[in-house]
């Protein structure tokens, strides 16, 4: 299955860098997943931190800039969001506001910055990146630490993976707070992408590993 150049490039660069990585993983959840993402790993210099960042571009160009505000969750889009904000002024003269929240309320300094550092004002149209969404429970929770200190609108949640496991709770939380999934590439376009297929001389996914996903994706796949 073709993917469009960017996202071509980007799974790529995932690969190249070792963010993407298939075998067994034990997640947080106790799960055990046939493949594991760490983003970081695809920025750990800055012209990666480029490269992930340009994907990411390409698929806000795609979306639509509508929007005043990039935000960060806390952690892995901390650094997304100021990367995703600088390379859209750069690249396309688009010049956004961007910030993150805290996991933690800050009891000290500056009482406007307790949740939220960034010049988010009232009024203003929200995108929030971050790297993966699996449930939607963590992107509602930073969700509604902007809606405490401003009253914003969403344009949505950008994601670099969407692992395609929201069940039918997560879709309602989302959509309950008008919270629209985009991402640059879905799981199931990783796999069918990369089925028997030599990058640089090594097949990341083989039949068997074709298999260990479906089993996986059948269990805790997408119910929705």
């Amino acid at each position: 299955m073709p993917l469009k150049g960017y996202k071509e490039d980007f799974l790529l660069h995932l690969i190249q860098t070792g963010a993407i990585k298939f075998g067994a993983f034990k997640l947080k959840s106790g799960r055990i997943s046939p493949y594991f993402i760490n983003i970081a790993e695809a920025m750990r210099t800055g012209r990666d931190a480029v490269k992930v960042a340009d994907a990411y571009v390409a698929a806000i160009a795609e979306i639509g800039t509508d929007f005043d505000y990039i935000h960060g969750a806390a952690y892995k889009g901390i650094p997304l969001s100021a990367l995703v904000a600088a390379r859209l002024s750069e690249v396309h003269q688009i010049d956004k506001r961007w910030g993150y929240d805290r996991k933690e309320k800050k009891a000290h300094g500056v009482p406007e910055e307790e949740l939220i550092i960034g010049d988010l004002r009232d009024g203003d149209t929200v995108i929030i990146v971050d790297d993966v969404i699996t449930t939607g429970a963590t992107k509602v929770e930073s969700w509604s630490k902007l809606t405490v200190v401003r009253n914003v609108k969403p344009k949505g949640i950008l994601v670099a993976v969407d692992r395609e496991e929201l069940d039918a709770v997560d879709k309602k939380l989302l959509e309950e707070r008008h919270l629209r999934m985009y991402s640059i590439l879905k799981i199931t376009e990783i796999f069918d992408f990369l089925l028997n297929k030599k990058i640089e001389g090594q097949v990341y996914v083989d039949v068997k590993g074709e298999k260990d996903f479906e089993e996986y994706f059948g269990k805790y796949g997408r119910q929705c």
